[in-house]
């Protein structure tokens, strides 16, 4: 099956296919050095307040970092101790940035409340316009980019996924199945499969 090709609205170095990478580099305020750390505990205890971004189908990984130092990377660098934390933001998703940041702020409203009120210059996530131009501001394109499944969506991988655990579920009932029984049990199986394909 060929989808549609994603408008280009990115750096080329942030695109695999159907799939767009962002990476933000955001200073935080003072007070963002022990609440980032409190959010990103309170995310791991209670899951369940990720569930909105979860049903945001389309994105596939975010990842958020306090970043307080720079680590050494050879001479003639050195360790260096940043003045204020940053907030390291990255996430893959289908689509276009446009795209992307429209529906996040719509459907992650407090979300990106929660987030992003710690970074300096957080204009708010509504309206839209001012938020996209304070990602913009903070964006870092990045030099490598790698998508396992560059023109599957998180939608098809989903699927997939289930439709396999399915399949492996029918062929073990289908060993022990006789075989006048096992046309109707394909037949049950593959209605079932279509929700998946």
């Amino acid at each position: 099956m060929r989808l549609p090709a994603v408008s280009i609205d990115a750096p080329p170095s942030n695109v695999a296919g159907r799939t767009t990478s962002i990476t933000l580099f955001t200073t935080q305020k003072w007070w963002g050095r022990f609440f980032m750390p409190f959010m990103f505990a309170t995310s791991r205890a209670a899951p369940k307040a990720l569930e909105a971004m979860d049903k945001l189908s389309f994105i596939s990984f975010a990842s958020w970092s306090l970043i307080r130092e720079l680590p050494y990377n050879g001479p003639p660098q050195t360790v260096r101790r940043l003045r204020y934390p940053h907030l390291f933001f990255e996430v893959s998703f289908n689509g276009s940035w446009a795209q992307y940041i429209d529906s996040s702020v719509r459907v992650l409203t407090t979300g990106m409340y929660s987030f992003w009120s710690s970074s300096r210059t957080f204009p708010g996530p509504l309206p839209a316009s001012p938020f996209q131009r304070f990602f913009k501001v903070h964006e870092v394109d990045t030099s490598h980019y790698y998508c396992a499944y560059p023109e599957a969506t998180v939608t098809i991988v989903r699927s997939a996924l289930a439709l396999e655990e399915r399949l492996d579920m029918f062929a073990h009932r289908a060993q022990n199945l006789p075989d006048d029984a096992f046309d109707a049990a394909w037949e049950a199986f593959l209605e079932d499969a279509q929700k998946f394909l």
